[in-house]
C-alpha cells in the first residue's frame, strides 16, 4: 500500500502540477487574508492555537503563552513552580469543560489555566516537546511527546500514566499524532504504523498502514478519519467498523518537501493543511472530490503568507481560519467582494461595464469585449479593431460600444448593427433614450444625436465639454458637462442646471433613481423631484462624498460605490432621508476589510451594473469586482465581552470581576475587549459606570475607559460590544469595585469635622453669649442702679415731703377743737395719708429688695412680716450649707416667688406654723416653704391654679425664667409645701457665665 501511495503522489506531482495552482475566484482566493506579525506584537514562532469558551484565542509561541483579543497579545506567565527556561509552548487544548491546557517544551510538562493563572498538572518525566494534546470521549487528556520514545501519556483521575508496550505500542516507535473517533476509539500514528485503540479496551492494534514522515490525523465533519504524511493527505477506512477501504480513495499530494504535517477540517468540510515547508493548502469539500487534479489551492509567502513554515491551524467560533507560522499569525475569512479580472492585455487602461435588458453583463478593456451571462464568469466575446471608448445599454436587449470611428450594437451574442461616426475623435459616453434616439458625447464634436438615418448636433442651454450621458427613469437623456452642470432633454426641450443650482458641486455622476433623478458630487447627493433639488450633505453623511456609481435593485436596495468602498442602503431609507436630511441613514459599508481592493476609476461611463442573476459588478482602478447580495454571509455570532484589567496607579488587576481597591485611589482605567475576530477593527463598544454616567457612553472602537476623581464608594461598570456586522451583545459584562475611603474621606473624619465645626460654632456661640451676657449685665446693673436711685429719690423727696406735710397737717388738726367736725374729717384724711405713706415705703422697699447672700433670711422675714400673720403663727427660717452670694437676678426672682408663696399662705392656709428652709447645696440653691394649714385642693394641684387667680402660674413663670424647678405638693402630714430649686450654674454669682447663657436662651429677662 505504501508503494501505491508513493506512485500516486509521484504521478500527481509530475502530471498534475497545474492542479495545485490557485485559480482566480476558487479555493483560498475566495478568502480575505489578514496578518499579524512582530510589528503587531506577535511573539516569535506561533506553534499552537486554541479558542476558549470565553472567546479569547490562545496563542502558544516560542516566548510563552499569550491570549489574543484581535488587537492585543497579552502574556500569561506559567505556574509559580514551573521549571526555569521551559517557556516555549508546543501544544494547546481547550477541553469540553472549557479549560485551557498548555504543553511546554524543555520538560515543562502540562499546565491548566484556572482562576486567572496557570496551575501545574504534576506531569513527571515530561517529554522535551509535547506536540499534541487531545481529549477522549471520557474526558481523559492524552499528551503526545513525539520526539522521544515512551512519551505518550494520559491524564485521568488527577494523575498521569505512561502508555507503553503494555498497551500494545512498540517502545521503538515515535508517536506523531493522536485523534479520537466519534465512537470513542483512539487513533495513533507513529513514524512507522497506524494503531487503533477500540473504545473500552486497553490495547492498541496495528491496522496495517505504513506511514511516512510527519503524520497527522484529523476528523472531518462527517466523522471520517483523515491522515496526512509525506505520502499525501487521504481519508482512512472506518477500521473500528471493520472497513478496509475508505469511502473516498483520492490522495491529495504535497507539492514540496514534508517535515511535519498539520490538517484541519472547517465546519463546511473544507480541508486545510500544511507541510511546514510550503505554506498552506486548501481543498474545498475534500470528501466529495473525485480526483486531486485542479482541487488543491495553495497559499504561500508570495501570496502574502507570513511564512511558508506553517505549524498550527484553527477555526474560530465565527468561522475564520487561523494559521500560525514561524513569523506571525494569518487569518482567512470568506470575502464579500470578489475580484474578477478578465485576462485582457489592456487591463491597465481600466474597464467599462454595462448591463443589457436580458441581465447579461458586458465588460470592455482596450479592444477586448467580455460577456458574463447570469450565473457565469466573464469570457472573451470579441476583439475590436480599435480600443473600445464607450459602453452603454441599448434598447431591446442590446448593448452599444463605441470605437474612434463607429458605434456597434451587440444583441443576442452577435453584432446587430454598425453605424459610422462623423469624423474621428474620442467618445466619452453614449446612451439610447426611450424614443430610440442614440446619443453620443464626443470631445471634438460635442453631443451628437442620431434621429432616423443621420447625426445631428444637439443644442444645449449650457456651455461645456460633454463627459457622460445617462438615461433617467423616464427614458430621457441627461448630459454631464465638465463636472459643472447637467442638461436634461425631454422630447425636444432641454433644460440645464449648474453646480450652484444643484448644490453638490464637482459632479461625479447622474443616476436614474426610483423616486427621481439622483446627482452625485463632491459635497453630497441631490435628488430632483417635484420640480426642485433636495440634498444630502457630506456634513451630515460624510460617507456620501464623491459617489461614482449607483444602482437600485428590484429587491429594494440602493448600491453606491465611491473611494471608501461599496455602500448598501435600503432604497426606502434613502428616499426618506431627502425629506429629513439631518437624520442618520442606516447603511452598510464594504471596504478594504471586505475585499475592496482599490479606488474608483476616474473614467466616464457607468461604474456599477446589476446582472440578471442579482450579482452586482463594479469597477475599480485595479480590477473588476463582484458581489452577490443574495449570498452575503452575515456574522451572527454575538461577541463575548471581557474586562481584561483594571489599572490603578500603574498596578494592573487582571480579569477582575469584583475587587476592592487600595485606599485613597480616585483615578483609574478599565481595559475591556470584544472577542469578535472577523474584523476586530469594526468591533464597537458602549459602557456605563453606574452612579457616574447617566447614559451609555459610546467610545467607538476604543477599548479603554478612564475615570478620575471618583468618590469613595461601590461602583458597577457595564460594557457591551457589537461585532463587525453590528450584532450587539445584549448582556453586559460587569465589574464591581469598591473605593474604600481614607481616614480623611471616612465617616469618622466627617464626624470629627462636624464635631469640630460644632465646637467652633459653640465657641463662637459662647463668645457671642458672653458678649451678650456682658451687655445684659451692664444693662441690668444700670436698671438696678436706676431702681435704687428712684427708691432713694422717692424716699428722700416724695415720701419725706409727704411725711412733712402729714406732720404739719397733724399740728393743724391738733389745734382744732375735738368737737369740730372738720377735725374729725382731717384726722380721717391723715389716717389715709399714713396708709399711703406706709404703702409707698413698701414700694420703695421692693425697689431696693436686692441684697447679698447674707440678706436672704432677712429678706424672707421682711416679706413674712409684711403679710401681717397672726401673732399665733410661728415662722421659722433655717439655712443649710455654706451661704454663697446669689446672682442679683436670681435673688430678685427668689424674693418675688417667696413674696407670692407667703402671701398665699397668709391668705389661704390659715396656718399655725410656717417652716422656711434655705439650702445652699453645691449643685443647686433651694427654698422650701411648708405650712400646716388647710392644704391645697386636688383641683388646684391638677389644674396648677385657682380659677380667677394667677399666683401659682406667675410663680412658675418666674421659676422658668431662671430655668428652675417649682414643686407644689401636699405632704402626707397635711398642709402645703412649695419648693423652688435653682441649678447652681444659674443661682450663684461664681457661675455667672452659664447662668447668663441659660437666662438668654431660656426666656425673657425682666
Amino acid at each position: 500500500m505504501r508503494l501505491a501511495l508513493l506512485i500516486a503522489g509521484f504521478i500527481a506531482l509530475c502530471f498534475g502540477g497545474t492542479a495545485t495552482a490557485d485559480a482566480p475566484g476558487q479555493g483560498i482566493g475566495r478568502y480575505l487574508h489578514a496578518t499579524w506579525t512582530s510589528k503587531d506584537g506577535v511573539p516569535a514562532m506561533v506553534q499552537a492555537l486554541a479558542q476558549g469558551p470565553d472567546g479569547y484565542i490562545w496563542v502558544g509561541t516560542g516566548n510563552g503563552l499569550f491570549r489574543f483579543d484581535g488587537v492585543t497579545f497579552e502574556y500569561v506567565p506559567p505556574a509559580p513552580d514551573h521549571p526555569r527556561g521551559a517557556i516555549p509552548i508546543s501544544a494547546l487544548l481547550v477541553t469540553r469543560r472549557g479549560e485551557l491546557w498548555a504543553a511546554y517544551v524543555g520538560g515543562g510538562g502540562v499546565e491548566i489555566y484556572r482562576g486567572g493563572r496557570m496551575v501545574s498538572t504534576g506531569m513527571h518525566d515530561a517529554a522535551g516537546e509535547i506536540t499534541e494534546l487531545r481529549e477522549d470521549k471520557e474526558g481523559a487528556i492524552w499528551a503526545v511527546g513525539g520526539r522521544t520514545r515512551k512519551a505518550l501519556k494520559r491524564y485521568r483521575d488527577g494523575a498521569w500514566e505512561t502508555i507503553d508496550q503494555r498497551w500494545g505500542l512498540p517502545d521503538k516507535d515515535y508517536v506523531s499524532s493522536l485523534a479520537t473517533g466519534r465512537d470513542g476509539s483512539i487513533w495513533v500514528a507513529t513514524d512507522k504504523q497506524l494503531y487503533l485503540l477500540r473504545h473500552g479496551t486497553r490495547r492498541f492494534e496495528a491496522v496495517g498502514v505504513e506511514l511516512g514522515f510527519g503524520a497527522n490525523l484529523a476528523l472531518d465533519p462527517e466523522g471520517n478519519m483523515w491522515l496526512s504524511d509525506a505520502h499525501g493527505t487521504r481519508m482512512l477506512p472506518d477500521y473500528p467498523a471493520g472497513a478496509r477501504e475508505p469511502k473516498n480513495s483520492v490522495v491529495f499530494p504535497f507539492s514540496g518537501p514534508v517535515r511535519r504535517t498539520a490538517i484541519l477540517f472547517d465546519r463546511d468540510g473544507n480541508l486545510w493543511g500544511s507541510s511546514f515547508t510550503s505554506g498552506i493548502f486548501q481543498i474545498e469539500r475534500a470528501a466529495d472530490k473525485a480526483s486531486a487534479e485542479g482541487n488543491i489551492s495553495l497559499y504561500r509567502t508570495e501570496n502574502g503568507l507570513t511564512s511558508n513554515q506553517a505549524v498550527s491551524l484553527l477555526q474560530d467560533r465565527e468561522g475564520n481560519i487561523w494559521v500560525g507560522t514561524e513569523l506571525g499569525l494569518d487569518q482567512f475569512r470568506p470575502a464579500s467582494l470578489f475580484r474578477v479580472e478578465p485576462p485582457a492585455d489592456g487591463a491597465a487602461e481600466g474597464y467599462m461595464v454595462a448591463a443589457d435588458d436580458a441581465g447579461t453583463i458586458w465588460l470592455a478593456s482596450g479592444p477586448s469585449l467580455y460577456r458574463a451571462l447570469p450565473g457565469q464568469d466573464p469570457s472573451l466575446f470579441s476583439t475590436q479593431p480599435g480600443d473600445i471608448q464607450a459602453l452603454c445599454r441599448g434598447g431591446n436587449g442590446s448593448v452599444w460600444l463605441s470605437t474612434a470611428r463607429r458605434m456597434v450594437r451587440m444583441r443576442g451574442g452577435q453584432v446587430a448593427e454598425t453605424i459610422d461616426l462623423p469624423g474621428a475623435g474620442e467618445t466619452y459616453g453614449c446612451a439610447e433614450d426611450g424614443l430610440g434616439r442614440l446619443w453620443v458625447a464626443r470631445f471634438q464634436h460635442g453631443v451628437l444625436v442620431r434621429r432616423g438615418n443621420g447625426w445631428h448636433q444637439a443644442n444645449l442651454p449650457l456651455p461645456g465639454r460633454p463627459q457622460d450621458i445617462v438615461i433617467d427613469r423616464d427614458g430621457n437623456p441627461v448630459i454631464i458637462l465638465d463636472r459643472k452642470g447637467i442638461v436634461r432633454v425631454v422630447g425636444t426641450t432641454a433644460r440645464g442646471w449648474t453646480n450652484d443650482q444643484i448644490g453638490v458641486s464637482g459632479l461625479t455622476g447622474v443616476y436614474a433613481g426610483r423616486d427621481g433623478m439622483l446627482v452625485a458630487g463632491g459635497e453630497g447627493l441631490a435628488l430632483w423631484r417635484n420640480g426642485r433639488f433636495d440634498r444630502l450633505s457630506i456634513a451630515d453623511h460624510p460617507w456620501l462624498r464623491g459617489v461614482r456609481g449607483l444602482v437600485q435593485t428590484a429587491s429594494g436596495e440602493t448600491w453606491m460605490v465611491n473611494n471608501i468602498g461599496l455602500l448598501r442602503i435600503h432604497t426606502v431609507d434613502l428616499d426618506r432621508a431627502f425629506s429629513h436630511p439631518r437624520v442618520p441613514i442606516p447603511h452598510d459599508l464594504f471596504d478594504e476589510q471586505d475585499g475592496f481592493a482599490s479606488r474608483t476609476q476616474r473614467a466616464d461611463g457607468p461604474q456599477i451594473a446589476a446582472g440578471g442573476d442579482g450579482r452586482l459588478w463594479f469597477l475599480t482602478r485595479q480590477s473588476v469586482m463582484r458581489i452577490d447580495p443574495g449570498k452575503l454571509s452575515r456574522n451572527a455570532v454575538v461577541p463575548p465581552v471581557a474586562i481584561r484589567a483594571l489599572v490603578v496607579d500603574g498596578k494592573r488587576f487582571v480579569d477582575p470581576s469584583r475587587i476592592t481597591l487600595p485606599r485613597g485611589e480616585s483615578n483609574l482605567s478599565i481595559e475591556y475587549t470584544g472577542l469578535s475576530f472577523s474584523v476586530p477593527s469594526r468591533v464597537r463598544f458602549r459602557y456605563m459606570l453606574e452612579g457616574v454616567d447617566r447614559t451609555w457612553i459610546d467610545p467607538g472602537t476604543r477599548r479603554q475607559a478612564f475615570y478620575t476623581n471618583l468618590e469613595p464608594g461601590s461602583y458597577r461598570f457595564r460594557v457591551i460590544a457589537s461585532n463587525n456586522d453590528g450584532i450587539w451583545n445584549p448582556t453586559p459584562t460587569t465589574l464591581e469595585f469598591t473605593l474604600p475611603p481614607t481616614f480623611f474621606q471616612s465617616r469618622w473624619f466627617t464626624l470629627l469635622c462636624a464635631l469640630g465645626a460644632i465646637g467652633l460654632f459653640w465657641l463662637f456661640y459662647q463668645v457671642k453669649v458672653r458678649a451678650l451676657a456682658a451687655q445684659m449685665r451692664d444693662r441690668m446693673r444700670e436698671r438696678l442702679g436706676e431702681r435704687e436711685r428712684i427708691a432713694r429719690e422717692l424716699h428722700d423727696t416724695l415720701l419725706q415731703g409727704v411725711q412733712a406735710l402729714v406732720l404739719r397737717f397733724q399740728l393743724v388738726a391738733d389745734d382744732i377743737s375735738p368737737e369740730n367736725p372738720a377735725r374729725r374729717e382731717l384726722e380721717e384724711a391723715l389716717d389715709r395719708a399714713d396708709n399711703v405713706l406706709a404703702e409707698g415705703r413698701d414700694r420703695v422697699r421692693d425697689l431696693r429688695l436686692i441684697g447679698g447672700a447674707d440678706d436672704i433670711e432677712h429678706m424672707i422675714l421682711e416679706i413674712a412680716r409684711k403679710q401681717v400673720f397672726s401673732p399665733s403663727t410661728q415662722i421659722s427660717v433655717v439655712s443649710e450649707g455654706e451661704p454663697r452670694p446669689l446672682d442679683p437676678l436670681v435673688w430678685d426672682e427668689v424674693a418675688r416667688i417667696a413674696n407670692e408663696a407667703l402671701f398665699n399662705i397668709w391668705r389661704h392656709a390659715h396656718a399655725r406654723q410656717i417652716a422656711i428652709r434655705i439650702g445652699f447645696q453645691p449643685d443647686c440653691f433651694s427654698v422650701r416653704f411648708r405650712d400646716d394649714g388647710v392644704g391645697i385642693t386636688d383641683e388646684v394641684l391638677r389644674d396648677g391654679k385657682r380659677d380667677g387667680h394667677f399666683g401659682l402660674p406667675g410663680m412658675r413663670e418666674r421659676a422658668a425664667k431662671i430655668q428652675s424647678r417649682l414643686v407644689v405638693q401636699r405632704p402626707p402630714a397635711g398642709g402645703t409645701e412649695i419648693i423652688l430649686i435653682v441649678p447652681a450654674t444659674i443661682a450663684y454669682s461664681n457661675t455667672r457665665r452659664r447662668k447668663w447663657r441659660a437666662l438668654v436662651t431660656g426666656g425673657r429677662i425682666g
